[in-house]
């Protein structure tokens, strides 16, 4: 019973490790994602451009860490002979030792915070380029004169290509 314990013991501590480490890299996640916010604003494609990159390699080390918890919560739930295969955290909160379940509600507040926070700036984001987008759009056909059904295709140098008048192009570089 003891060497079940001090097994049990120590896969909380993992779990806990996990947790934070996990809580850290969201809270990392949530200050790129209000940096990019204000980067779109402010139009600053460059730092734009390098925070998509620190996001992409976040993003893995996110799901590993991820993972890296569902192993520890299998791993206790396997040695507390759980029904469940892959325990939830609320469950484990239900079955572990005082000192350790306070942690836990903690870790899992935590996260739930940290991954709202991440949707709000998400959708703030989604809005703003979708904005631009529109906005972008719109002052296409503006400048064109022309309604977005009309079918004619303006050329680099603003020519009306001959060959091409079932299309509503504009050809332009970035």
């Amino acid at each position: 019973m003891t060497t079940m314990l001090t097994h049990l013991d120590g896969a909380y501590q993992e779990l806990i490790k996990c947790l934070s480490f996990e809580v850290q890299l969201y809270q990392d996640l949530d200050k790129l994602l209000k940096a990019k916010q204000s980067s779109i604003i402010n139009g600053d494609v460059e730092t734009l451009q390098e925070i998509v990159h620190e996001e992409q390699r976040l993003i893995p080390k996110i799901h590993s860490a991820t993972k890296a918890r569902e192993l520890r919560t299998i791993t206790i739930g396997a040695v507390s002979k759980l029904r469940s295969k892959t325990p939830s955290l609320k469950e484990l909160i239900d079955l572990s030792p005082s000192h350790y379940s306070q942690q836990l509600i903690e870790f899992r507040e935590h996260l739930i915070f940290s991954l709202d926070q991440i949707a709000h700036a998400n959708r703030e984001n989604e809005f703003l380029l979708n904005s631009s987008v529109e906005l972008v759009r719109g002052l296409v056909q503006v400048l064109l004169g022309k309604d977005e059904n009309e079918d004619i295709h303006y050329g680099g140098q603003g020519q009306v290509a001959a060959d091409r008048t079932r299309q509503a192009n504009v050809d332009f570089q970035i």
